[in-house]
Protein backbone atom coordinates (compact mmCIF):
# COMPACT_ATOMS: atom_id res chain seq x y z
CA UNK A 1 0.00 0.00 0.00
CA UNK A 2 3.20 2.45 0.79
CA UNK A 3 4.24 1.62 -2.77
CA UNK A 4 0.47 2.27 -4.30
CA UNK A 5 0.51 5.71 -2.42
CA UNK A 6 4.06 6.79 -3.39
CA UNK A 7 3.30 5.83 -6.97
CA UNK A 8 0.19 8.17 -7.32
CA UNK A 9 2.25 11.26 -5.13
CA UNK A 10 4.12 10.80 -8.19
CA UNK A 11 2.20 10.82 -10.81
CA UNK A 12 0.53 14.06 -9.31
CA UNK A 13 3.64 15.73 -9.11
CA UNK A 14 4.67 14.70 -12.55
CA UNK A 15 1.52 15.71 -14.09
CA UNK A 16 1.32 18.86 -12.29
CA UNK A 17 4.68 20.06 -13.43
CA UNK A 18 4.23 18.79 -17.05
CA UNK A 19 0.78 21.06 -16.90
CA UNK A 20 1.12 23.95 -20.04
CA UNK A 21 -1.02 26.05 -18.06
CA UNK A 22 0.57 29.52 -18.94
CA UNK A 23 0.21 28.21 -22.88
CA UNK A 24 -3.70 27.88 -21.84
CA UNK A 25 -3.90 31.30 -19.82
CA UNK A 26 -1.70 32.79 -22.27
CA UNK A 27 -3.89 31.84 -25.03
CA UNK A 28 -7.04 32.53 -23.32
CA UNK A 29 -6.00 36.31 -22.64
CA UNK A 30 -5.20 36.92 -26.58
CA UNK A 31 -8.34 35.81 -27.76
CA UNK A 32 -10.52 37.98 -24.83
CA UNK A 33 -7.98 40.89 -25.65
CA UNK A 34 -8.61 40.68 -29.31
CA UNK A 35 -12.33 39.79 -29.52
CA UNK A 36 -13.34 42.43 -26.77
CA UNK A 37 -12.60 44.87 -29.75
CA UNK A 38 -16.20 45.96 -30.93
CA UNK A 39 -14.89 45.79 -34.74
CA UNK A 40 -13.33 42.78 -34.18
CA UNK A 41 -16.36 41.46 -32.10
CA UNK A 42 -18.58 42.26 -35.43
CA UNK A 43 -16.66 40.53 -37.89
CA UNK A 44 -16.30 37.45 -36.10
CA UNK A 45 -20.18 37.50 -35.56
CA UNK A 46 -20.01 37.90 -39.16
CA UNK A 47 -17.86 35.04 -40.20
CA UNK A 48 -19.69 32.89 -37.75
CA UNK A 49 -23.73 33.93 -38.73
CA UNK A 50 -23.01 35.73 -42.56
CA UNK A 51 -25.00 38.85 -40.99
CA UNK A 52 -23.46 42.34 -41.41
CA UNK A 53 -23.12 44.63 -38.50
CA UNK A 54 -21.36 47.61 -37.28
CA UNK A 55 -19.27 48.21 -33.78
CA UNK A 56 -21.75 50.84 -33.07
CA UNK A 57 -23.89 47.54 -32.81
CA UNK A 58 -22.18 45.67 -30.35
CA UNK A 59 -22.05 45.66 -26.81
CA UNK A 60 -19.36 44.09 -24.63
CA UNK A 61 -21.03 41.99 -21.77
CA UNK A 62 -18.23 39.49 -21.07
CA UNK A 63 -18.51 38.28 -17.14
CA UNK A 64 -15.89 39.00 -15.04
CA UNK A 65 -15.20 37.71 -11.50
CA UNK A 66 -15.81 41.19 -10.11
CA UNK A 67 -19.40 41.31 -11.50
CA UNK A 68 -20.11 37.62 -11.34
CA UNK A 69 -18.38 36.85 -8.12
CA UNK A 70 -16.75 33.24 -9.32
CA UNK A 71 -17.98 32.83 -12.89
CA UNK A 72 -16.13 34.54 -15.58
CA UNK A 73 -16.47 34.07 -19.15
CA UNK A 74 -13.93 34.54 -22.38
CA UNK A 75 -16.08 36.28 -24.45
CA UNK A 76 -20.04 37.70 -24.32
CA UNK A 77 -21.19 39.92 -26.42
CA UNK A 78 -25.46 41.37 -28.11
CA UNK A 79 -26.25 42.07 -31.09
CA UNK A 80 -28.49 45.31 -32.07
CA UNK A 81 -30.51 44.10 -28.42
CA UNK A 82 -31.53 40.89 -30.36
CA UNK A 83 -28.78 37.85 -29.81
CA UNK A 84 -26.33 37.79 -27.03
CA UNK A 85 -23.34 35.29 -28.12
CA UNK A 86 -21.25 33.60 -25.90
CA UNK A 87 -17.98 33.21 -26.88
CA UNK A 88 -15.35 30.60 -25.20
CA UNK A 89 -11.91 29.21 -26.14
CA UNK A 90 -10.73 26.14 -25.08
CA UNK A 91 -6.97 24.73 -25.63
CA UNK A 92 -8.00 21.75 -23.82
CA UNK A 93 -11.27 19.56 -24.98
CA UNK A 94 -13.77 19.81 -22.65
CA UNK A 95 -16.95 17.91 -22.79
CA UNK A 96 -18.55 20.13 -19.95
CA UNK A 97 -18.75 23.06 -22.30
CA UNK A 98 -22.32 23.10 -22.13
CA UNK A 99 -22.68 23.03 -18.86
CA UNK A 100 -20.73 26.14 -18.32
CA UNK A 101 -21.86 27.90 -20.55
CA UNK A 102 -25.79 27.47 -19.29
CA UNK A 103 -24.14 28.50 -15.83
CA UNK A 104 -22.71 32.11 -17.74
CA UNK A 105 -25.59 32.51 -19.28
CA UNK A 106 -28.22 33.14 -16.19
CA UNK A 107 -25.66 35.87 -15.26
CA UNK A 108 -25.18 37.36 -18.80
CA UNK A 109 -29.18 37.75 -19.06
CA UNK A 110 -29.30 39.29 -15.87
CA UNK A 111 -26.82 41.76 -16.73
CA UNK A 112 -28.29 42.75 -19.67
CA UNK A 113 -31.74 43.29 -17.89
CA UNK A 114 -29.89 45.21 -15.42
CA UNK A 115 -27.53 47.09 -18.11
CA UNK A 116 -30.66 48.11 -19.71
CA UNK A 117 -32.73 49.17 -16.24
CA UNK A 118 -35.15 46.79 -17.14
CA UNK A 119 -35.92 44.10 -15.05
CA UNK A 120 -39.49 45.85 -14.05
CA UNK A 121 -40.77 44.60 -16.78
CA UNK A 122 -40.11 41.14 -15.93
CA UNK A 123 -43.18 40.90 -13.43
CA UNK A 124 -45.70 42.43 -16.22
CA UNK A 125 -48.25 39.71 -17.74
CA UNK A 126 -47.13 40.83 -20.89
CA UNK A 127 -44.18 38.57 -22.71
CA UNK A 128 -40.67 40.18 -21.91
CA UNK A 129 -38.07 39.95 -24.54
CA UNK A 130 -34.55 39.18 -24.32
CA UNK A 131 -31.82 38.92 -26.74
CA UNK A 132 -31.41 35.46 -28.77
CA UNK A 133 -28.97 33.45 -26.82
CA UNK A 134 -25.90 31.96 -28.83
CA UNK A 135 -23.06 29.92 -28.49
CA UNK A 136 -19.89 29.03 -30.29
CA UNK A 137 -16.42 27.40 -28.72
CA UNK A 138 -13.65 28.05 -30.40
CA UNK A 139 -10.56 24.86 -29.95
CA UNK A 140 -6.48 25.17 -30.83
CA UNK A 141 -5.61 22.73 -28.59
CA UNK A 142 -2.56 20.06 -29.75
CA UNK A 143 -4.87 17.09 -29.36
CA UNK A 144 -6.61 16.47 -32.49
CA UNK A 145 -10.43 17.27 -33.14
CA UNK A 146 -12.67 17.80 -36.18
CA UNK A 147 -13.31 20.81 -37.74
CA UNK A 148 -16.16 21.04 -36.03
CA UNK A 149 -18.81 19.07 -33.53
CA UNK A 150 -21.50 19.45 -31.69
CA UNK A 151 -21.54 19.17 -27.70
CA UNK A 152 -25.12 18.80 -26.24
CA UNK A 153 -26.21 19.50 -22.45
CA UNK A 154 -28.35 17.37 -22.28
CA UNK A 155 -25.26 14.49 -22.31
CA UNK A 156 -24.68 15.88 -19.37
CA UNK A 157 -28.09 14.60 -17.62
CA UNK A 158 -28.26 11.98 -15.20
CA UNK A 159 -31.47 10.41 -16.88
CA UNK A 160 -33.52 11.27 -19.91
CA UNK A 161 -35.96 14.53 -19.46
CA UNK A 162 -39.52 13.74 -19.01
CA UNK A 163 -41.21 16.63 -21.38
CA UNK A 164 -44.40 16.15 -19.16
CA UNK A 165 -42.12 18.51 -16.88
CA UNK A 166 -40.56 20.58 -19.41
CA UNK A 167 -37.28 19.74 -21.44
CA UNK A 168 -33.96 22.12 -21.87
CA UNK A 169 -31.21 21.94 -24.18
CA UNK A 170 -28.55 23.66 -25.18
CA UNK A 171 -26.11 23.04 -28.36
CA UNK A 172 -23.12 24.30 -28.83
CA UNK A 173 -20.72 24.04 -31.33
CA UNK A 174 -16.59 23.85 -31.42
CA UNK A 175 -15.24 24.81 -34.25
CA UNK A 176 -11.24 23.95 -34.30
CA UNK A 177 -9.19 26.97 -35.69
CA UNK A 178 -5.86 25.58 -35.55
CA UNK A 179 -3.93 26.12 -38.55
CA UNK A 180 -5.19 24.89 -41.58
CA UNK A 181 -9.01 23.88 -40.04
CA UNK A 182 -11.90 25.54 -41.30
CA UNK A 183 -10.98 27.14 -44.01
CA UNK A 184 -13.84 28.79 -44.66
CA UNK A 185 -14.71 30.47 -41.13
CA UNK A 186 -10.89 31.96 -41.86
CA UNK A 187 -12.03 33.77 -45.24
CA UNK A 188 -14.94 35.88 -43.57
CA UNK A 189 -13.29 36.63 -40.12
CA UNK A 190 -9.28 37.79 -40.71
CA UNK A 191 -8.56 38.19 -37.71
CA UNK A 192 -9.51 34.81 -36.21
CA UNK A 193 -7.11 33.64 -38.99
CA UNK A 194 -4.50 36.02 -38.10
CA UNK A 195 -5.09 34.73 -34.38
CA UNK A 196 -4.66 31.19 -35.70
CA UNK A 197 -1.64 32.06 -37.20
CA UNK A 198 -0.32 33.70 -33.71
CA UNK A 199 -0.95 30.83 -31.74
CA UNK A 200 0.73 28.65 -34.58
CA UNK A 201 3.78 31.12 -34.13
CA UNK A 202 3.87 31.08 -30.42
CA UNK A 203 4.14 27.09 -30.71
CA UNK A 204 7.15 27.22 -33.04
CA UNK A 205 9.11 29.50 -30.79
CA UNK A 206 7.76 27.20 -27.70
CA UNK A 207 9.93 24.35 -29.46
CA UNK A 208 13.32 26.48 -29.75
CA UNK A 209 13.14 28.52 -26.31
CA UNK A 210 13.37 27.13 -22.91
CA UNK A 211 11.41 30.63 -21.75
CA UNK A 212 7.97 30.62 -22.73
CA UNK A 213 8.37 34.53 -21.94
CA UNK A 214 11.14 34.47 -24.66
CA UNK A 215 9.10 32.61 -27.12
CA UNK A 216 6.13 34.88 -26.76
CA UNK A 217 8.10 38.28 -27.21
CA UNK A 218 9.96 36.44 -30.49
CA UNK A 219 5.95 35.14 -32.00
CA UNK A 220 4.84 38.76 -31.04
CA UNK A 221 7.94 40.12 -33.21
CA UNK A 222 8.01 37.99 -35.84
CA UNK A 223 3.81 38.64 -36.38
CA UNK A 224 4.53 41.98 -35.78
CA UNK A 225 7.27 41.91 -39.15
CA UNK A 226 5.26 39.55 -40.92
CA UNK A 227 1.65 41.59 -41.10
CA UNK A 228 -0.34 39.33 -38.34
CA UNK A 229 -2.04 41.06 -36.12
CA UNK A 230 0.29 44.03 -36.23
CA UNK A 231 -1.98 47.28 -34.75
CA UNK A 232 -3.33 44.35 -32.31
CA UNK A 233 -0.07 43.26 -31.04
CA UNK A 234 1.64 46.96 -31.23
CA UNK A 235 -0.75 48.17 -28.92
CA UNK A 236 -0.95 44.80 -26.39
CA UNK A 237 2.28 43.63 -26.96
CA UNK A 238 3.70 44.21 -23.30
CA UNK A 239 0.24 42.80 -21.90
CA UNK A 240 0.03 39.44 -23.66
CA UNK A 241 3.74 38.74 -22.23
CA UNK A 242 2.63 40.12 -18.73
CA UNK A 243 -0.36 37.95 -18.77
CA UNK A 244 2.29 35.37 -17.48
CA UNK A 245 3.61 37.47 -14.37
CA UNK A 246 -0.18 38.13 -13.27
CA UNK A 247 -1.14 34.32 -13.83
CA UNK A 248 -0.90 31.95 -10.75
CA UNK A 249 1.16 28.54 -11.57
CA UNK A 250 0.64 26.99 -8.20
CA UNK A 251 -2.99 27.43 -8.63
CA UNK A 252 -3.07 25.66 -11.68
CA UNK A 253 -1.10 23.19 -10.81
CA UNK A 254 -3.40 22.32 -7.94
CA UNK A 255 -5.93 22.14 -10.21
CA UNK A 256 -4.93 19.54 -12.54
CA UNK A 257 -3.12 17.87 -9.91
CA UNK A 258 -6.72 17.33 -8.27
CA UNK A 259 -8.24 16.43 -11.82
CA UNK A 260 -5.58 13.77 -12.00
CA UNK A 261 -6.63 12.25 -8.55
CA UNK A 262 -9.73 12.06 -9.14
CA UNK A 263 -8.77 9.79 -11.94
CA UNK A 264 -6.56 7.62 -9.99
CA UNK A 265 -9.14 7.29 -7.29
CA UNK A 266 -11.19 6.19 -10.30
CA UNK A 267 -9.27 3.61 -11.01
CA UNK A 268 -8.31 2.07 -8.14
CA UNK A 269 -11.99 1.25 -7.41
CA UNK A 270 -12.48 -0.36 -10.93
CA UNK A 271 -9.24 -2.55 -9.30
CA UNK A 272 -11.43 -3.26 -6.11
CA UNK A 273 -9.99 -1.46 -3.53
CA UNK A 274 -12.13 -0.58 -0.95
CA UNK A 275 -13.33 3.10 -0.60
CA UNK A 276 -10.79 3.47 2.41
CA UNK A 277 -7.61 2.25 0.69
CA UNK A 278 -8.49 4.15 -1.88
CA UNK A 279 -8.81 7.26 0.43
CA UNK A 280 -5.86 6.54 2.12
CA UNK A 281 -3.84 6.19 -1.19
CA UNK A 282 -4.99 9.27 -2.88
CA UNK A 283 -5.39 11.79 0.16
CA UNK A 284 -8.73 12.63 -1.13
CA UNK A 285 -11.18 12.90 1.58
CA UNK A 286 -13.72 9.50 2.70
CA UNK A 287 -16.87 11.36 1.55
CA UNK A 288 -15.47 12.18 -2.28
CA UNK A 289 -14.76 8.28 -2.25
CA UNK A 290 -17.68 7.23 -1.61
CA UNK A 291 -19.51 9.67 -4.38
CA UNK A 292 -17.10 8.68 -6.91
CA UNK A 293 -18.23 5.05 -6.29
CA UNK A 294 -21.80 6.09 -6.86
CA UNK A 295 -21.18 6.89 -9.35
CA UNK A 296 -19.18 4.20 -11.26
CA UNK A 297 -22.42 2.36 -10.15
CA UNK A 298 -23.96 4.06 -12.23
CA UNK A 299 -22.71 3.71 -15.23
Amino acid sequence: MNNLKSDTENQITNRASDTPSANREIKDGVFKLLFENKENAAELYYALTGIECTPDEIEIITLTNTISGKLKNDLAFVVRGKAIVVGEHQSTPSKNMPTRILMYLGQLVEKWIRNNEQERFLYHKNLYKIPTPEFVVFYNGLDKRPEKEILKLSDAFEYKQDRNLGYLELEVPVYNINKGMNTELFSKGEKLRQYSEFIAKLREFQDVYDSFNKAVEEAVRYCIGNGILVEFLRENGGNIVSILATYDEEVAKRVYGEELVEDIAVRLLKMGLSNEQVSQATKLDLKEIEELSLSLEKR
